[in-house]
């Protein structure tokens, strides 16, 4: 008897599940509360502090995403095909990511009934950034659904998925491009906050920074879920495989750190690490946690330990996390003394949205066959 259909025979969700979808249903309720009474009356925040904890996230979550993109431009740029497998789950976990993304935009939107002004041309500003990521955020959710569609419906006949599968070099190089710009005009979005944003990370390289990280967390999140997926299956992950992917990300984040020590050498600053207080332990623990242990770990023979793969690419989810925190939130001088901190509220839909993720992912690998034999036949 097959593993799959071993497995199907176990019928039942394990607690996890449940415990997930709770959070989620809760989250959801939370969410329509925010909808109905507003912000002011569901989060903290104000004039003062109009970005907070779901702006954060988002800015965290796009580059999370970026393994879709980053595998697509792999597969289909550089013609590593033997990466495929690993691709599809990059790819689900990237949809995932940017529906999240999407979503919680919505909760941070004063009008969000006015959501879909972004799709109509007679309203836009077109020397906005924000306009330039909104359209590429957009776009780039239906190239995610059209690659995503092979996956899902692989294994039925049916012709409009047939003529899609033809077509995914084609749409996997639209989605690699509409990517690439909105993950690097992010960047571009707080260019023009030199008065706020904290010198030890606004620099005029900001976009081009937000583009490497993007690469370098993208890939790292596709070996993390894929060494996820692998064990939840209990099969050994193909380390081979992915400490090629790791190969990579050492060689985009030695690239990322040449350019920040680089831009804070060139502009004198290099005071400001040691100099800055709290904001020189946040840049510090940044830097060594996310950039400084995952290169020596990525560079050396320890990435093609499986354990070394995780630690490495949970140290540089974490270092994205300060890095994206400090540029939306923590690092931001406020125009007054107002102080914020996210209201119960925020702290409870981010927690679902993140629930929801693990969830739909997990559900993904579990009950899709094209994902799930994909998988498993990697770890022969």
């Amino acid at each position: 008897m097959s593993v799959l259909a071993k497995d199907k025979e176990k019928g039942a969700f394990p607690v996890a599940y449940w415990i997930l979808a709770a959070i989620v249903v809760f989250g959801l309720v939370l969410g329509i509360i925010r909808l109905v009474r507003g912000l002011g009356a569901t989060t903290n925040l104000s004039e003062d502090f109009p970005w907070g904890l779901w702006i954060t996230f988002d800015v965290f979550a796009v580059p999370f995403s970026g393994g879709a993109f980053t595998l697509a431009a792999v597969l289909h740029i550089f013609n590593r095909k033997k990466y495929h497998k690993v691709a599809h789950l990059a790819l689900l976990a990237g949809f995932l990511g940017y529906v999240l993304v999407v979503l919680i935009l919505l909760m941070d939107l004063g009008r969000w009934d006015h959501f879909y002004s972004v799709l109509m041309p007679m309203r836009w500003n077109l020397h906005s950034f924000l306009l330039e990521v909104s359209l590429c955020i957009t776009l780039y959710l239906g190239v995610l659904v059209l690659e995503l569609a092979p996956v899902i419906f692989g294994r039925l006949e049916w012709k409009p998925v047939q003529k899609i599968n033809r077509l995914i070099p084609l749409i996997a190089s639209v989605g690699i491009i509409l990517s690439s710009l909105h993950q690097s005009s992010l960047g571009s979005l707080f260019l023009v906050m030199s008065h706020k944003l904290h010198a030890l990370w606004w620099t005029p390289i900001l976009p081009l920074l937000f583009f490497t990280s993007a690469v370098f967390s993208g890939l790292s999140v596709a070996i993390f879920i894929a060494v996820v997926a692998w064990r939840a299956l209990h099969k050994p992950a193909p380390t081979q495989i992915l400490a090629g992917l790791a190969k990579m990300v050492a060689i985009v984040q030695a690239i990322y750190l040449v350019l920040k020590v680089g831009d804070l050498l060139v502009a004198g600053e290099m005071e400001l690490v040691f100099g800055s207080g709290s904001l020189s332990i946040l840049f510090l623990a940044e830097m060594i946690i996310g950039v400084i242990l995952p290169l020596i770990i990525f560079s050396s023979r320890a990435r093609e330990n499986e354990r070394w793969l995780l630690a490495g690419t949970v140290y540089v989810m974490v270092g994205l996390a300060f890095n994206r925190s400090a540029i939306a939130w923590f690092a931001l001088r406020s125009p007054t003394s107002a102080t914020y901190c996210p209201h119960w509220v925020e702290f409870a839909i981010t927690a679902a949205a993140v629930a929801a993720g693990i969830l739909f992912f997990a559900l993904g690998v579990r009950y899709l066959p094209t994902l799930r034999e994909s998988v498993l036949e990697e770890g022969h």
